[in-house]
C-alpha cells in the first residue's frame, strides 16, 4: 500500500492496482481529489480501494485519530463510499466504530495488535482446541471445539455471519463471540458482549496447537498462550455522505437476503 501526503491529509491506495484500474489512475490525477480534500476543515486520511485497502489504511494510521474517507474503487466495499456519491459539495456524517486492542502473553514474551473485523481463534491441526474464556465480572465458560471468533460490528457482516453470528448494528456498543461447531453444549449459540468486557482467553485441557488471527492475518500459532482482548481507548471515525447513508445501510441487509420491495 502506498501514502501519499497533501498538505498533512493521507492518501492511501494500492500502487499495483493502478495499471490495473484506469478508473483509479484518473481520480488521482484528477483536481476532483484535491477539491475534495480542500472542501474539509479538518486533516482527513482518503482511501482508495476496497475493504482491503481501508483495513490496511486503518492499521497503519489509527493512532492519528484522524477521519478516514473511503472511496470504493474495489468490490463489496462496505467501509467505503460509492464514487459516484462523492464530489466536493458533499456532505457527510461521522460514524464510530471500535478496535479490538489484542495483547498476547506466551513464554514469557508479550505481544500486541489491533483488529478491525475480527479474532479468530481457530484449531491448528484439525484437533479439537479447548479455550477458557473469562470475563471481567469474574465470569468463565469453557469451550472445546474448532474455536470462537470475537467480532466488531464492523466485522459482524463478514466471517461471523457466515457462521450464523448476528449482525451489530453500528449503533449498539457490543462485540459478539461466535463459536465454531463446539462440541460441548455450554455455548452453542453466538454471544452479544458489552465492548467494555475484557475478554480472557487461555488454550488449556488438550492444549492442541492453536492459531490466531486478526482481520485474516495470522497473529500467532502456539498450544499454550494467554490472550487479552479489550475495546482500543479510540474509535475509528468514517465519512459517509449523507446522501448515500441509506444505500450504505441496506448494502449490509442486502448481502443477508433482504430485497427491496
Amino acid at each position: 500500500m502506498k501514502q501519499i501526503e497533501f498538505n498533512k491529509n493521507i492518501v492511501c491506495f494500492d500502487h499495483y492496482k493502478i495499471e490495473e484500474n484506469p478508473s483509479l489512475r484518473d481520480f488521482l490525477e484528477s483536481d476532483l481529489l484535491i477539491e475534495l480534500i480542500d472542501s474539509f476543515k479538518e486533516k482527513i486520511i482518503v482511501v482508495l480501494g476496497g475493504d482491503g485497502t481501508m483495513l490496511r489504511s486503518i492499521k497503519e494510521n489509527y493512532e492519528k485519530n484522524m477521519p478516514f474517507l473511503g472511496i470504493n474503487f474495489g468490490h463489496k466495499g462496505f467501509l467505503l463510499n460509492s464514487r459516484d456519491s462523492i464530489n466536493p459539495n458533499t456532505d457527510f456524517v461521522e460514524r464510530k466504530y471500535p478496535l479490538l486492542e489484542i495483547e498476547l502473553e506466551t513464554n514469557g514474551e508479550t505481544k500486541k495488535a489491533i483488529a478491525v473485523n475480527e479474532i479468530d481463534i481457530r484449531s491448528g491441526n484439525g484437533k479439537m482446541i479447548s479455550l477458557d474464556i473469562s470475563l471481567t465480572k469474574k465470569q468463565s465458560i469453557n469451550i472445546e471445539g474448532d474455536g470462537i471468533l470475537i467480532s466488531t460490528p464492523a466485522g459482524s457482516t463478514g466471517y461471523n455471519s457466515s457462521l450464523g453470528g448476528p449482525i451489530i448494528p453500528h449503533t449498539l456498543n457490543a462485540f459478539v463471540i461466535t463459536p465454531k461447531a463446539p462440541w460441548k453444549p455450554k455455548l452453542q449459540a453466538p454471544v452479544l458482549m458489552r465492548d467494555d468486557e475484557i475478554i480472557e482467553i487461555k488454550n488449556v485441557g488438550r492444549k492442541n496447537m492453536a492459531e490466531i488471527y486478526f482481520d485474516s492475518v495470522e497473529f500467532f500459532k502456539s498450544n499454550e498462550f494467554n490472550l487479552k482482548v479489550q475495546k482500543y481507548k479510540d474509535n475509528i471515525r468514517l465519512l459517509i455522505g449523507k446522501d448515500y447513508l441509506d444505500t450504505w445501510d441496506s448494502k449490509v441487509l442486502s448481502e443477508q437476503g433482504f430485497l427491496e420491495k
